[in-house]
């Protein structure tokens, strides 16, 4: 059976977040993944940039060259996001981000498996699972859906500080660390996937929710298998 056509929590969801910019390169990810509508294993790391970090960029993500002196560079790690894509399916928070930032790095995967036809394999990181489009179709109503917003109306504040305190390095354990933010899109994803019976729904509904609705149109055509 293709992936996109399994319970989406029975496929491995790793939820992407990167610090940095497509000049410096990603200087920091965070990776949490959900398996069983749970979260099975948190990693973060730190990486050299590939340039001077402007100021305005340290004031965001507080990292600054100082931090990062002696690291290796995004770029080292690349046989561990190829293994991630090759087991599961990408997430983040506003998807588009670090899509973008991936593909700067490495445009294409070794070949991993189709999400969408069983026993194909290709190079395509993607389709990615995108939580900030998912809580505006499945919740409207909450009106801010940026991340650390969602985290409070949805009460997740505590739940989200507990499993920094564990997984998360001392002084990166807030919003704009990836590691925090990783974990905080996947509590997001986790939360709303429980809701109003989508706990069973494919990961096919999923990627058809994380998209536009000119694309959403598209995929209910045929190719998430509607």
């Amino acid at each position: 059976m293709a992936l996109n056509q399994q319970r989406w929590s029975d496929v491995p969801l790793h939820v992407l977040d990167f610090e940095g910019g497509v000049r410096t390169g990603v200087v920091e990810f965070g990776v949490t993944t959900l398996l069983g509508g749970e979260i099975v294993s948190v990693y973060t790391g730190l990486c050299a940039p590939l340039a001077p970090i402007p100021l305005m960029d340290t004031q965001c993500h507080g990292l600054a060259d100082r931090d990062l002196t002696g690291l290796r560079s995004f770029d080292a790690h690349w046989e561990y996001f190829v293994s991630l894509r090759a087991s599961g399916v990408f997430v983040a928070h506003n998807s588009s981000v670090e899509a973008r930032l991936l593909a700067a790095t490495w445009p294409h995967p070794s070949a991993v498996p189709s999400v969408f036809e069983d026993g194909v394999a290709l190079a395509e990181w993607g389709p990615w699972v995108d939580t900030l489009r998912l809580a505006r179709r499945w919740a409207p109503t909450l009106g801010d859906f940026r991340l650390g917003e969602l985290i409070r109306m949805l009460h997740l504040t505590e739940r989200l500080d507990g499993l920094a305190n564990r997984h998360c390095p001392a002084g990166r354990r807030h919003y704009h660390c990836a590691g925090y933010d990783a974990l905080a899109a996947a509590l997001v994803l986790r939360h709303l996937g429980g809701l109003d019976g989508r706990s069973t729904l494919s990961l096919a509904h999923l990627l058809a929710n994380s998209v536009g609705e000119a694309e959403s149109a598209d995929f209910h055509q045929g190719e998430l298998g509607f």
